[in-house]
């Protein structure tokens, strides 16, 4: 059987966080980006003191930026991001250890807190074996702005990779993160990597 190994995507594989850049990708114009980012700043400053849960903080910022649009020109602008944007925001150390366990041949997997829309493209130019991220959910053929299922975060990785692969599929694996939030992942897998700018420590 493969060997498992689970990647976190943003500040693992990334030197920042993802999601703000594909929204500022996503927008008409700069003033529009910074004014539906002001109007959500109440909820985002509320997530960072610890007093707003990353599901109603990720659900207010993509109602804002979002809801309404159609999905297909909503994908076609997220293939777009993946192709062009992200290459410029990877994490060198942490792509090295990726490229590592891809030519050793194990299945390769990306579980990240941020929306699949953009992140399964960028895992089918970058080879991954799987990419499971938060789904968005879609209305009629319009994004609503909310999460579709579980948020892909902290506890619910963990449902999400047992759901797909099963709860084998821990036994000599491998998962790599740069958050404490994703130690349930980190623990959960035969060896746990923590790490910052792609410097990981095993956590077990």
């Amino acid at each position: 059987m493969k060997k498992f190994a689970f990647f976190d995507f943003d500040g693992t594989l990334t030197r920042t966080d993802t999601v703000l850049p594909f929204l500022k990708y996503a927008c008409a114009n700069r003033a529009d980006y910074y004014a539906k980012l002001l109007r959500q700043s109440p909820v985002l400053l509320a997530y960072l003191l610890g007093c707003a849960s990353n599901l109603r903080a990720k659900e207010a910022v993509f109602t804002e930026f979002l809801a309404g649009q159609k999905w297909d020109a909503v994908q076609n602008v997220a293939h777009d991001f993946a192709r062009f944007r992200l290459p410029e925001l990877l994490l060198p150390a942490g792509m090295q250890v990726l490229r590592e366990h891809q030519a050793r041949g194990d299945f390769c997997v990306l579980v990240s807190a941020s929306p699949e829309i953009y992140l399964h493209e960028w895992g089918r130019i970058n080879g991954l074996d799987a990419v499971l991220g938060t789904r968005l959910q879609v209305v009629a053929g319009c994004l609503t702005g909310r999460v579709d299922g579980e948020n892909c975060h902290d506890w619910g990785k963990v449902r999400r990779i047992e759901a797909q692969f099963g709860t084998n599929c821990w036994a000599n694996s491998v998962a790599y993160s740069d958050s404490a939030v994703d130690l349930p992942m980190l623990q959960q897998a035969a060896q746990g990597f923590l790490g910052k700018k792609g410097q990981f420590v095993r956590v077990q």
